[in-house]
């Protein structure tokens, strides 16, 4: 499992979902059409039929999160596999190195197929493939204005899209939805409120990207008093610039980081993702910045932050400084809390240790 940055970074597709699509898809809309590229495990489930309810769930081998919501899938295909198709599809997952190359699909079929038979006993559902273009995906989650995974949706007998949402959350509703007490009515009011306004957020944030681009430092400022929560403020200029205007971005990590409280590995984290992208005094401040919360470390998450570090001054050029806080980290993985993450916070750090020896 990768681990991932330790702030959520907004891809430019997922700056608008809905901006991607024809049309938009919402509670009680026909499902779209499920056009299924391989098969993997379980019952081959290509089209969704009438007089069947299913859930439709979308997941990647890259995603955390995903892995993590497998044994509850699992238990939901078990407790209601006489009333419910459970069918999940690898979308966004054929990838390479180059974002401008897709993974061979003979490929990523076999590599997939290894990878749920290495993980069996957690996906005891059906399993199919989307295809190199993501088709299923831009059918369904894109029109629906989901940008992340896992994601599921809840399909009823009449073929009618009954429930979205995160696939934690389903039990109630699909229990409902299979015993047809379920108001679908209510939820599309609630669900099409919710989703009016991410368009407004995603309309705010396009508009921000713009003026991080332009280096619009009066539209910075207004944008973060105006937010609620001001870190997400933060993180959104920072999301709209890092690859746009990353000196800029600099310029309002060094204006608000004494002004906004963010944990340690946060900023670490976000080191490396910014300092490679700068240069000379501005690389320098950030990764400055990100040895300060490094040598602040709690004990208890020390591993991790040491990690982040060693990992921003390797990816900034500095493979020399990365090593001692490569050692640090490996020292510290014994205090790491929870336990329950060790085992992942200890391949992190090896993968960092494999950049100092530009593997």
């Amino acid at each position: 499992m990768r681990i991932r940055t330790a702030f959520a970074l907004v891809s430019a597709l997922a700056i608008s979902a809905f901006a991607a699509a024809d049309k938009i898809l919402t509670i009680g809309d026909n499902a779209p059409e499920f056009k299924v590229a391989g098969f993997v495990k379980g019952e081959k489930i290509g089209k969704i039929e009438k007089g069947k309810t299913y859930v439709v769930e979308f997941w990647a081998t890259w995603c955390g999160p995903c892995i993590q919501q497998m044994p509850h899938l699992s238990e939901m295909a078990e407790k209601f596999k006489d009333k419910v198709n459970v069918v999940s599809v690898n979308c966004y997952d054929c990838r390479t190195k180059d974002p401008k190359v897709k993974e061979d699909f003979d490929v990523h079929t076999k590599r997939v197929s290894e990878w749920v038979k290495n993980n069996d006993k957690n996906m005891r559902y059906n399993i199919v493939l989307d295809d190199q273009n993501d088709t299923i995906g831009k059918n369904w989650m894109t029109p629906a204005g989901q940008n992340g995974i896992p994601c599921a949706f809840i399909v009823n007998d009449e073929g009618k899209i009954a429930w979205i949402g995160h696939p934690a959350n389903m039990e109630d509703p699909l229990t409902q939805v299979s015993n047809h007490t379920w108001d679908l009515q209510a939820f599309k009011t609630k669900f099409d409120a919710g989703m009016a306004a991410q368009r407004a957020a995603d309309e705010a944030r396009a508009k921000l990207a713009m003026q991080v681009k332009a280096g619009d430092q009066a539209a910075v400022d207004a944008y973060i008093d105006g937010s609620k929560n001001k870190m997400q403020g933060f993180f959104d200029i920072i999301n709209a610039g890092l690859q746009a205007n990353p000196e800029f971005v600099y310029q309002n990590i060094v204006k608000y980081e004494p002004k906004i409280a963010i944990p340690g590995a946060t900023w670490c984290s976000l080191a490396g993702a910014l300092a490679p992208n700068l240069k000379g005094d501005s690389k320098a401040g950030m990764l400055k910045i990100s040895e300060k919360y490094a040598n602040a470390a709690d004990p208890k998450v020390a591993a991790l932050i040491y990690a982040y570090h060693a990992r921003a001054l390797a990816t900034s050029g500095d493979k020399d400084a990365a090593g001692p806080w490569v050692e640090k980290a490996k020292a510290a993985l014994d205090t790491y809390e929870p336990a329950t993450r060790k085992d992942a916070i200890g391949k992190m750090i090896e993968e960092v240790a494999k950049l100092l020896k530009g593997n």
